[in-house]
């Protein structure tokens, strides 16, 4: 007989009682707009309940509102997962009205509160790469307009003569082979005001995430997994003074005299190369590299990589630079989480995009409240994934199939069961595939 499928709300208890028992005063930390005293919520009650939101993937406030104001079990819930008395389930006009006055950062420390927190388990030991974890960096669309829609909208002309107002963000997020891409910070892409000399970038965000990671995340060391955009010597020094290792998509459209010498080098060094065969009779990769490319006084290392099918031919190529030198013991680590980088758009961007997160959808027109349902939702979406890949992974499949189906199995669990008094929890949560 098939046992029964997990409880969505009650495994959410226990990863959030077993991972972050401090979650409660974190979101009471958050800085709080109301006068004190007149408040009928705390904010650890308001943000658990936007978290709740994104993690049920109701895609609105409205929907949220319409699911769970009322139902048998919602109010109990709550009071269990945030461990304060609630009466009665909040409208979530109230939370964006706090949010409206919030300070987004507050709530971007929770998320590095509990990256952290998850760092000194040492639950994410297994991901490093040497000493510093892989962090894939990559921006995305958040919405668009044909009108202005604020004073930061970065504005995009077309040869048609339409012109565009969109919003765009940039994540970082923590990456491994397991699946996971957990979020760590965000930077949004956004013009300074209506006037001003030279739009917005990903170059620039990055600069200024840049500068948060290494606030937030002080004592951390990264292995930054970056697209060829980021072949930028800034970008690069700026990388080596903190530390920290990269690995940069190299094409010999952007560099072509620093492609030439790596292929100049290549021919010289028939022996820096390591073949892998590769699962399920897929053929083989090849890996060659070079050390000590010199580009603007800092000595590279470039790594190719070719991936031939059983009969000799070529399948597809990746080639990416790198700071830290490579040689026979490191370079096939060095080539695998060089093509780490895509999992912040599969784990990440399409999770979030189509996985019921509805990172598209403008959950408020107020420019600091929007910003505060992000940081929300990349909570949440870690949350989702220390559940559905830690907690219950070995049968997540099995019992709710989807994602999607997981999120509507969360707000018929938040509505209708009480989660139980007693709950076991467990010596360990391993972060393994789901």
């Amino acid at each position: 007989m098939r046992a029964a499928a997990p409880d969505p709300v009650a495994e959410l208890a226990v990863t959030l009682r077993h991972f972050f028992p401090e979650m409660d005063r974190w979101l009471d930390e958050v800085h709080d707009p109301r006068k004190s005293g007149k408040s009928e919520y705390r904010m650890r009650v308001l943000l658990l309940m936007g978290t709740l939101m994104f993690l049920g993937h109701t895609k609105s406030r409205n929907h949220m509102n319409d699911n769970v104001r009322g139902a048998s079990a919602m109010a109990g819930n709550l009071a269990r997962l945030s461990g304060e008395e609630v009466a009665d389930v909040p409208h979530l006009d109230t939370l964006e009205k706090v949010l409206r006055r919030s300070d987004p950062a507050h709530i971007e420390r929770v998320l590095s509160f509990m990256i952290r927190r998850l760092v000194r388990m040492k639950a994410l030991d297994g991901w490093r790469m040497g000493s510093r974890f892989p962090l894939a960096v990559d921006g995305t669309g958040l919405y668009s307009f044909a009108e202005r829609h604020c004073e930061n909208c970065i504005e995009t002309r077309h040869a048609s003569g339409a012109v565009t107002y969109s919003h765009k963000l940039l994540v970082a997020y923590i990456v491994s082979d397991e699946g996971y891409a957990l979020p760590v910070a965000c930077e949004f892409i956004e013009n300074p005001g209506a006037v001003y000399v030279k739009q917005d970038c990903e170059i620039q965000a990055f600069r200024r995430l840049e500068e948060r990671l290494r606030r937030l995340y002080a004592g951390l060391s990264f292995h930054l997994l970056l697209d060829a955009m980021y072949a930028d010597k800034g970008v690069m020094g700026m990388c080596l003074r903190n530390g920290w290792n990269f690995s940069i998509t190299f094409k010999p459209s952007d560099m072509p005299a620093l492609w030439d010498e790596g292929q100049r080098l290549l021919a010289l060094a028939p022996g820096q190369t390591r073949t892998v065969m590769l699962p399920q009779d897929q053929g083989v990769r090849i890996i060659r590299w070079v050390n000590d490319l010199d580009y603007h006084g800092m000595r590279l290392s470039a790594i190719f990589q070719e991936d031939k099918a059983g009969d000799g031919s070529p399948v597809r190529t990746f080639a990416h630079l790198t700071g830290r030198e490579i040689d026979t013991g490191k370079a096939q680590a060095a080539a695998h989480v060089a093509r780490q980088r895509w999992r912040c758009e599969n784990e990440g961007f399409n999770v979030l995009k189509n996985g019921g997160f509805a990172l598209e959808h403008v959950y408020s027109r107020n420019p600091v409240a929007a910003k505060a349902y992000v940081g929300l939702m990349l909570i949440a979406h870690l949350l989702q994934q220390l559940v559905t890949r830690g907690r219950i992974g070995a049968v997540f499949r099995e019992a709710f199939h989807t994602f999607l189906n997981y999120g509507k199995r969360m707000i018929e669990s938040l509505r209708l069961h009480a989660i139980p008094e007693h709950l076991p929890m467990p010596g360990q949560i391993r972060l393994s595939t789901a």
